[in-house]
């Protein structure tokens, strides 16, 4: 049995979510990115002999976008021989084209079990994508924008103010207020370090469209190593509602001092997941480098199995 990283981009919009519903009985739920993912594994020949189950690196809200997702998932053979990563690319993005899914696989490496998709990881990066119109009467939207990109329907945003306020949530804090109540036994660390906020311009996704001139396109860029539930979309929200004079930074600062489920502030609103987009999952390349097995290296047990220094 081998071990191996996935790493894999994603149109959220068109799934209900990222991981799949915890079910008795093996169904094939491909109305999910993990299901989705899991089943096209099936596909891989020779067929594994264990059913393909995904540890994800990080869980995405229904309608939350990716380019660089990870998880690892532990495949075997027949021949007990590793697959090349190169034949699951195929096998696996030829069942997503055929089954029209707006899912692929982008790179697939055989790993030691010291390495964990989600354990590993040492930062991840989320940009939040909205425009604003030029002309406060105009809000006809080009079609590509409509998935990627959060429609703010008001032409005065103060954009200093705004950049301004990233700074606020910078280095480690309890971002209590800015997490959702999340159903779990496990018990949920919510100081985290935010290690950088910003505010950048950018640029119309089709600019040939006539549509897309018709406003200006935002991107809010936060990395961090872990995050919780709706963190990311509720201080963006927060940012929009300063930027919209609905807030002050005194508001911010006081839903920080304060944390509580209860304590967010309520001219704060949550922004929509399709403008979210989840950029990347870094891991340390050189423990990376360690931790890869040769695609012609025999596997071994998972208790023999070569371990990283």
């Amino acid at each position: 049995m081998v071990r191996y990283l996935l790493k894999f981009s994603y149109i959220g919009t068109h799934y209900r979510g990222l991981q799949r519903q915890p079910s008795e009985n093996f169904i094939r739920d491909t109305d999910s990115i993990q299901g989705a993912l899991e089943a096209a594994l099936l596909t891989i020949v020779p067929r594994s002999v264990i059913r393909p189950s995904l540890c994800l690196s990080s869980r995405t809200d229904a309608g939350v976008h990716a380019f660089g997702n990870s998880a690892h998932v532990e495949l075997e053979n027949k021949y007990s021989t590793i697959y090349k990563a190169s034949d699951i690319k195929q096998k696996v993005n030829r069942y997503f084209f055929n089954c029209n899914h707006y899912i692929r696989l982008l790179d697939c490496t055989p790993v030691t079990y010291d390495f964990h998709s989600r354990a590993s990881c040492k930062s991840r990066t989320y940009l939040y994508r909205f425009m604003i119109p030029k002309v406060e009467e105009e809000h006809r939207v080009s079609l590509p924008e409509s998935i990627h990109t959060f429609h703010l329907r008001s032409h005065n945003f103060n954009i200093d103010r705004a950049r301004r306020g990233t700074q606020l949530f910078i280095g480690k804090k309890d971002f209590t207020t800015f997490s959702a109540k999340s159903v779990t036994d496990r018990k949920i660390e919510y100081v985290r370090s935010l290690q950088s906020f910003t505010l950048e311009e950018a640029q119309p996704l089709m600019p040939f469209d006539p549509l897309s001139q018709n406003f200006t396109y935002w991107h809010f860029i936060c990395k961090g190593k872990s995050f919780l539930y709706k963190q990311v979309r509720r201080m963006v929200g927060a940012l929009i509602a300063l930027g919209m004079g609905h807030i002050t930074e005194k508001d911010i600062t006081i839903m920080l001092q304060v944390p509580s489920h209860q304590n967010l502030h309520p001219r704060v609103i949550p922004v929509p997941s399709h403008g979210l987009h989840l950029l990347n999952i870094e891991y340390d390349l050189d423990e990376l480098k360690r931790c890869t097995i040769p695609e012609e290296e025999e596997p071994q047990s998972k208790d023999t199995v070569q371990r990283c220094n």
